[in-house]
């Protein structure tokens, strides 16, 4: 339904964005993940026609609307803002009818009763927008997105301003929405966690490029380097000492990690016996950085540990089996 073929953003001389492609089909849901500021919205903003100036094009269905001849054609597009951008003077049913300016009262009526109902804020009709709930709000901004029946969704950190309780609840209700109506939606974040459960394909951006655009499995399995790898999950970087143990072959371009939940420490002897450089207290477990005794110029790994049933008076191992480690590039 969507497909953003070398799509390149510069604002001034500042280059944002180089040659990003990437397409989404009918009932997907895609995220693009990176850190704030590297040019995520900017592809949203240019997908909705908000951002004019760019190379590359754009196609929703067949047509390409980066050209300037089409650039007032109804998109289909529905934008659900990080702030909801609301309008504070308007009540809610106000709201959502503000995106059916081009109906007849009498269809626009009815087309705001069905939203008003279907996403459960028909009492909250006559409210202003102050007296809502964050989550209220936010079903307010995505009932006046899906006002025109669009066939693309576009979403920038739809859940930032929700608590972890409510944001779990609505991401699934969101994600259960755009798969019953078949939507193609384009989901920005910087959120790992919320990436990975609501997406069928992640793209992970950083320094202007798509490093890895894959289904979510995949990235997180099979990630192409050390970036996209310790943005997806907590991860160490294996020192040489228990590469070479493990008999662990690397080119001068590859490293070694694995995944800080399958590093496990006892008291049982094995090779890799370490030392606590520093221990925290996080609740359910403790997070702890370990050096090998046997190679201290190493740099710390990381450790998750409830420390049951582990004797820090005695000699403390480290244990890493081979099939847990993965051999990427640097």
């Amino acid at each position: 339904m969507v497909n953003v073929n070398n799509l390149s953003i510069k604002f001034n001389e500042t280059q944002i964005l180089e040659d990003i492609s990437f397409s989404v089909k009918n009932g997907e849901i895609v995220t693009l993940l990176g850190q704030s500021g590297c040019g995520k919205t900017s592809i949203l903003r240019t997908i909705a026609g908000l951002q004019r100036e760019h190379e590359g094009n754009i196609c929703i269905g067949d047509v390409c609307v980066s050209s300037k001849d089409v650039y007032k054609q109804d998109r289909e597009v529905g934008y659900i803002f990080q702030d909801y951008a609301l309008f504070p003077h308007l009540d809610v049913e106000e709201n959502i009818s503000f995106a059916l300016d081009k109906l007849s009262s009498k269809d626009r009526n009815k087309r705001v009763n069905e939203l008003l109902e279907q996403f459960d804020i028909t009492i909250h009709r006559k409210k202003q927008i102050h007296q809502l709930s964050g989550g209220q709000q936010q079903r307010v901004a995505i009932a006046r997105a899906m006002a025109n029946k669009p066939k693309i969704l576009l979403l920038d950190e739809p859940f930032a301003n929700l608590d972890s309780q409510l944001r779990y609840k609505t991401k699934m209700w969101l994600k259960n929405l755009i798969k019953k109506y078949d939507l193609s939606a384009i989901l920005v974040t910087h959120d790992k966690k919320e990436a990975l459960s609501i997406s069928d394909k992640i793209g992970i951006i950083h320094n202007k490029k798509l490093l890895q655009f894959d289904t979510t499995k995949n990235i997180y399995n099979k990630p192409v380097n050390h970036y996209v790898a310790n943005f997806l999950s907590e991860i160490n970087i294996l020192p040489h000492k228990i590469t070479e143990n493990l008999n662990i072959e690397l080119s001068d371009e590859q490293i070694a990690i694995i995944e800080i939940s399958k590093c496990e420490i006892s008291n049982e002897n094995t090779l890799f016996d370490i030392e606590i450089d520093d221990k925290s207290f996080c609740g359910e477990y403790y997070e702890l950085l370990i050096k090998i005794k046997s190679d201290k110029k190493a740099n710390s790994l990381m450790i998750k540990s409830s420390l049951k049933g582990i004797d820090l008076k005695n000699k403390i191992y480290l244990n890493v089996k081979k099939e847990d480690v993965k051999i990427i590039l640097k």
